[in-house]
């Protein structure tokens, strides 16, 4: 009997608008991987109401999303979902059209459990009509696929992702 999973790896994104398929590819990455009991990984394409899914049914989430925010292409930040003040409304965060900054809401109107949520950030480079990474983020995919895989293992020992 295989026990129920305790943290979701999301794999959010569009693989049609280059770094925005950051996402979905260290998702696909990381099934390939052996991920130790208790994890697994999920891709959500565009849709970042699965987050809130996985929190309904009782487990933690990591949502890896292509994201702006100043710093070098493949660089990462590590988020919790409940932290005061974010994302606001008009967060330019997300690159999707339905905004994380609604789904969090949302999260927080049904009362679900977002300090069980983290997004790992990585700055994309270009975010442009066409198949594929940018060079600089498929250079970055080893490391980003091996920080999420890391994360996940610290989650599922009780603490935050990134070490802080």
């Amino acid at each position: 009997m295989t026990a129920e999973p305790a943290v979701t790896v999301v794999g959010a994104g569009n693989p049609l608008v280059g770094d925005d398929g950051v996402g979905e590819a260290v998702a696909a990455r990381l099934a390939e991987l052996s991920l130790p009991g208790g994890a697994r990984v999920r891709v959500a394409g565009g849709d970042p109401l699965v987050v809130l899914e996985e929190l309904e049914a009782g487990r933690k989430v990591l949502l890896v999303d292509a994201a702006r925010f100043d710093g070098d292409p493949g660089a990462v930040r590590f988020v919790r979902l409940d932290r005061a003040g974010w994302p606001e409304p008009a967060s330019p965060l997300s690159l999707h059209g339905f905004d994380l900054s609604t789904v969090f809401q949302l999260g927080r109107a049904l009362d679900l459990p977002l300090r069980n949520a983290w997004v790992m950030a990585v700055r994309a480079a270009a975010v442009e009509p066409g198949r594929g990474l940018s060079p600089a983020l498929a250079r970055a995919l080893p490391r980003l696929v091996a920080g999420a895989h890391a994360a996940a293992l610290r989650i599922l020992s009780g603490l935050a992702p990134g070490g802080e």
